[in-house]
Formats: structure tokens, C-alpha cells, sequence
């Protein structure tokens, strides 16, 4: 993908959710089930960085744990929101593609919806490296993302295809969706994942995959019946 279309779709995900963070805040305030089975994953006063952390609902799920909890999110009106409702916990802008933390520094980083808003292979493979690297080894990353290959996208990967096609696969690729929220005219940016995608950031020598699988409202299911696909992974020491 060229860089003009990155740094557009970049300032688009930025946009976008600074328009609909009212209505994003009052949408989660409840916990998605999926979030209870990531607990066995963090250790109590453990060391966490959430990705993306949008109006700061994870720190609900952890503070069981007694964390040491740093929430960072593009949207600034996200992070406003995310203060209000935790004002005595850590949250910063942030890109998840360029962490301003140093090496081994978390026993844990999650990325809850997000990772799927970074544009272009090079772009997230650069991302999973900053997130290897803040880890300390033997750290624990938790990333769930959409699966968006739902009849209920079938719009989506319509205009996304004839796009590709016309653009000659120069602009976009087949499987980056652009996706309403509500009645707002703004389209969030998406790049729809098969697993084995996934898979790929993760498997080289800095990555033990402790898990893969796929949830539909908290329960697992096939793929093709899921809403979200959930990877777990172990940073090894090299």
C-alpha cells in the first residue's frame, strides 16, 4: 500500500473515532464475555499495556488483579473519556506502531479490537515487533480482532473488491472493509483477517502461539460461525 494511503486511512481511524466517542463510551460500558477467559493470562500486580484502550472498560476486567495498568489510544476525545470514568488510572495518546515505552517494561499487552485498524503488512508487522520489544520475556500478548467475514459484511467486501479491481490492487487491498457506525457518515477503516494471516505476524523465533481460536459471544465456535478470532501469544527470549 502506498504510504499517501496509510497515513490517510491513519488519520481516518484517528477521525472517527473522535465523532462517535459519545456514543462509543455509552455502547461499552459493559464487559464482552471473551474479556473474563483473558484473566488466567495476567498476573496479579502485573505490569499491563492496553492497545487501543478506547474508553478504558479492560482496567474493569484487571483491577482484581491489583495491575499496574497504562491505557493508550489514538482518539484523544477516547482518552478524555477513558479518564473521566478511571480518573486514577494511567492514559495517554498513542500508536500502537510506535510504542513510547522502553524494552522489556510490560508482563502484559493486550489489543482488543484494534490491531485490525492498522493499514498495509509492513505497517502491522512493524507494530507486533514494538509490542514483542515492550514485553519482557516470557511477557504474554492477548490480541482479538474482528472476524469480519459475516453475511452482515457482504456490502463491505463488495465495494472493497471493486475497488481492489479498479485501482489495480494499488490503493487498497481486497480485504480492507470500510464500515459505518450508526447514522454517522464517517466509515471506519478494517482489514478483515483469515487465522492463518494472523498466524503469520506471529511465527518466527520472538513468538510461542499459546492459543487460537474463535468466540462468539463468549463461547468458541468455528470460524465461520465467529464474531471474533482470539490469539494468544508468549514472547521467548532470544
Amino acid at each position: 500500500m502506498r504510504k499517501k494511503f496509510i497515513e490517510k486511512i491513519r488519520q481516518n481511524v484517528k477521525r472517527a473515532y473522535d465523532e462517535i466517542a459519545e456514543e462509543f463510551d455509552q455502547s461499552r460500558k459493559n464487559q464482552w464475555p471473551e474479556f473474563e477467559y483473558f484473566k488466567k493470562f495476567v498476573k496479579n500486580n502485573a505490569k499491563i499495556l492496553d492497545l487501543g484502550c478506547g474508553n478504558g472498560r479492560l482496567y474493569d476486567v484487571l483491577k482484581e488483579k491489583k495491575v499496574d495498568y497504562t491505557g493508550i489510544d489514538t482518539s484523544s476525545s477516547l482518552i478524555d473519556k477513558a479518564s473521566l470514568n478511571y480518573p486514577d488510572v494511567k492514559f495517554k495518546l498513542g500508536d500502537m506502531a510506535n510504542l513510547d515505552f522502553p524494552d522489556n517494561y510490560f508482563d502484559a499487552v493486550l489489543s482488543i479490537a484494534s490491531f485490525h485498524h492498522i493499514p498495509d503488512k509492513k505497517l502491522r508487522n512493524h507494530a507486533v515487533n514494538e509490542m514483542n520489544r515492550v514485553l519482557k520475556p516470557q511477557g504474554i500478548f492477548i490480541l482479538m480482532v474482528w472476524n469480519l467475514f459475516q453475511w452482515r459484511y457482504i456490502k463491505a467486501f463488495i465495494s472493497s473488491i471493486l475497488s481492489f479491481i479498479i485501482h489495480f490492487g494499488l490503493k487498497y487491498s481486497w480485504n480492507d472493509l470500510w464500515i459505518k457506525w450508526g447514522d454517522y457518515p464517517i466509515k471506519r477503516y478494517y482489514h478483515a483477517f483469515f487465522p492463518s494471516e494472523l498466524l503469520n505476524y506471529f511465527k518466527n523465533n520472538k513468538w510461542k502461539i499459546e492459543e487460537l481460536y474463535f468466540v462468539k459471544k463468549g463461547i468458541r465456535v468455528k470460524f465461520w460461525q465467529s464474531f471474533n478470532i482470539c490469539l494468544i501469544a508468549r514472547r521467548i527470549k532470544t
